[in-house]
């Protein structure tokens, strides 16, 4: 049970009554204090600090005013200990208990936090308690997100005594989130510490944790006990008991516990708890697609197949919803049906036909002229902007031929004059490259290239998109120059030229530091001065992020903390890349990207994907091969679909 907070209450409110006797202040005859308070004072020595709250909260709905008004201050002395009973007050049949049980809750001004908390914890919990709802929550998210646990008593803390049901249950679900460790003694201690903080307590969320502790102490997920609390749950939906227990919020539960389940290679045990309430999602399109996509992500295939099947007209209205049947059949072996679906979710809201302007001059693209259902321009760019984020949706789940058909077919409605029509070949010949195809990759950027050669305007015009032509005429000279070294090999003529196209590529795009480790990689034995010369560069290159993490250094204390981080934690990535993949002070690298990973969310898991592929990188440089092939294990599952990840993870594997 935790102590009260600051002080004894029982021993301030003795010194305070003895004051008010000194100071020879009336009360009242009901504020006297007389012999029968003395025995009353040793009687309550021998009861329990919760049975002294209890009958404190009787005293609340006194007919004396004094009586209720001492009662009142000696709750709050309290401060969490009195938290249980005053919520159950709050529910009290008599309106004057119950009136001042909701005023203790939001005006006990406790610590929230203990001296036993990491300094992280207690910065996090300062004045927590007199805060919005909002920002509590903004709090409760950031103990989350803490590396190594540090906010998992603090959260079982909230879990318990926050007067919000949502921000509790919040804050009990990012707890079970945790995953359960490896070590017993590490885990069989954080069980402990959650149980003493919860005690007895019959809160739902508390419920909840104390599961979770249980878990810790037996090392492994329990399907068992997990689908009889969601069961609990779910009848409180059911009966519609309560406005803080929703379908969303049990599903929101049943995911976590899913996550959990599948992370102890609990496959089948995750499906079952899923499967048994699926019936809570709803049928709105963003909750179906949120559902469908959570389900790829875990590899729960066959959840999105009976979505689809219990709302096929939702499904076949949606194009990310078709594409997600799509694949969960192709999963499961259906391909036929996969691709037929795939065909129909390319054909929802689809671009107006059109044909070929005549009135275009060769090398350049043709303007393609809507000929039928006439729409505006803008019209032509929204629909043709869904597509695009329908592809981009497609690359992240590795449905590349999925992914090139939505982009062909936006570049073959927009021209280079749009800003969709830039960056679906943008989009295009990134893909293209990651596979590398780099002569694809060149043939979709060549006409954008070619026009901003020409055309001076065009680059104004493009700039105010905030599309940089210099860089897509740099992607294209890199990628023209690979293609030459792909098709024709390595022949001195065609060195040369590759040679002149990267050096083109790097001087329209000097930040590009995969075009100088492209360049210090290709070897031309007959030419003496090509290392040496790109060396130099890599020296200017890395001395110029060197200066630009010092910089950023220098700035901590007059920006914002969220800026600090993001600012260096790019600079520490890009340096670390750069140097790994060439030359350099490789412990310094590796340590630059274990920074960089440390200034991340646990949210950002692209971000960490991209990071973690770059420690790897680092590890293989210093020869550490066995780390390197952990750590770009983990890059993958966080990014499981990305060509040059899984390239990189083949490399690491051959070295062993």
């Amino acid at each position: 049970m935790l102590q009260p907070l600051q002080h004894d209450s029982r021993r301030v409110w003795t010194w305070f009554a003895t004051l008010l006797i000194c100071g020879g202040l009336c009360l009242g005859t009901s504020g006297v204090v007389s012999a029968a308070d003395g025995d009353g004072a040793a009687d309550d020595k021998a009861k329990t600090t919760d049975q002294l709250i209890k009958e404190l909260i009787e005293k609340l709905g006194s007919d004396s005013y004094a009586t209720r008004i001492r009662a009142r201050n000696q709750l709050k002395m309290y401060g969490l200990e009195a938290f249980d009973a005053l919520r159950e007050a709050q529910n009290h049949d008599d309106s004057e208990i119950l009136s001042a049980a909701r005023y203790l809750i939001s005006s006990l001004q406790v610590s929230w936090s203990k001296d036993s908390d990491p300094k992280e914890v207690q910065e996090i919990l300062s004045e927590y308690g007199a805060q919005s709802e909002t920002d509590r929550l903004g709090r409760i998210e950031l103990l989350g997100r803490l590396r190594d646990q540090l906010g998992v008593e603090a959260l079982a803390r909230l879990a318990r005594f926050d007067p919000s049901v949502p921000l509790s249950r919040r804050a009990a679900m990012l707890v079970l989130k945790q995953p359960l460790g490896r070590e017993k003694v590490g885990r069989r201690r954080l069980a402990e510490r959650i149980e003493a903080v919860i005690g007895e307590n019959d809160r739902d969320s508390s419920q909840w944790l104390l599961a979770y502790a249980k878990d810790l102490q037996a090392g492994s997920y329990s399907p068992e006990r997990w689908e009889e609390l969601v069961r609990q749950q779910r009848r409180q939906v059911d009966a519609g008991v309560s406005p803080d227990v929703t379908s969303a919020s049990v599903m929101q539960m049943i995911r976590v516990l899913a996550t959990r389940a599948l992370a102890e290679d609990a496959r089948q045990a995750a499906l079952s708890l899923v499967m048994e309430h699926i019936d809570l999602i709803a049928p709105a399109t963003r909750d179906l697609s949120e559902h469908a996509g959570w389900s790829i992500r875990q590899g729960l295939f066959p959840i999105v197949v009976a979505l689809y099947e219990r709302h096929q007209h939702t499904f076949g209205e949606n194009a990310e919803l078709l594409y997600s049947a799509a694949q969960a059949y192709d999963e499961i072996g259906q391909s036929e049906l996969a691709q037929e679906l795939a065909s129909d979710a390319l054909q929802i809201n689809p671009l107006p036909e059109i044909v070929a302007n005549d009135a275009t001059e060769p090398g350049e693209e043709e303007k393609p002229k809507a000929v039928e259902n006439a729409i505006t321009d803008h019209q032509l760019q929204e629909i043709a902007y869904a597509h695009y984020q329908a592809a981009l949706l497609l690359r992240s789940r590795g449905r590349f031929e999925w992914a090139e058909r939505e982009n062909r077919e936006i570049i073959k409605h927009c021209d280079i004059e749009s800003i969709v029509g830039v960056s679906a070949r943008q989009e295009l010949a990134r893909m293209f490259s990651e596979q590398l195809r780099h002569e694809d990759a060149a043939t979709v950027l060549f006409p954008i290239a070619d026009r901003a050669k020409k055309d001076r305007l065009y680059q104004s015009r493009m700039s105010r998109w905030q599309i940089s032509l210099s860089r897509i005429r740099s992607l294209y000279e890199y990628e023209s120059g690979l293609a030459l070294l792909e098709k024709h090999g390595d022949d001195q003529e065609t060195l040369n030229e590759v040679k002149s196209k990267l050096l083109l590529a790097y001087r329209f795009d000097n930040d590009n530091i995969d075009i100088l480790i492209r360049m210090y990689r290709l070897d031309d034995p007959d030419d003496s001065d090509w290392k040496p010369s790109v060396i130099k560069q890599i020296v200017q290159n890395r001395d110029a992020l060197q200066q630009r993490i010092s910089r950023i250094e220098s700035r901590k204390k007059i920006i914002k903390p969220e800026d600090y981080k993001a600012e260096l934690g790019e600079a520490y990535n890009q340096y670390a890349w750069l140097v790994a993949n060439t030359e350099g002070d490789y412990e310094r690298a590796l340590k630059c990207s274990l920074d960089s990973l440390e200034f991340l969310d646990s949210e950002d898991l692209m971000y960490r994907a991209a990071r973690l592929d770059t420690c790897a990188r680092c590890y293989f440089a210093l020869g550490r091969i066995e780390e390197a092939v952990i750590t770009q294990e983990q890059a993958i599952k966080l990014d499981p679909f990305s060509p040059p990840m899984l390239r990189q993870l083949e490399q690491f594997k051959a070295a062993l």
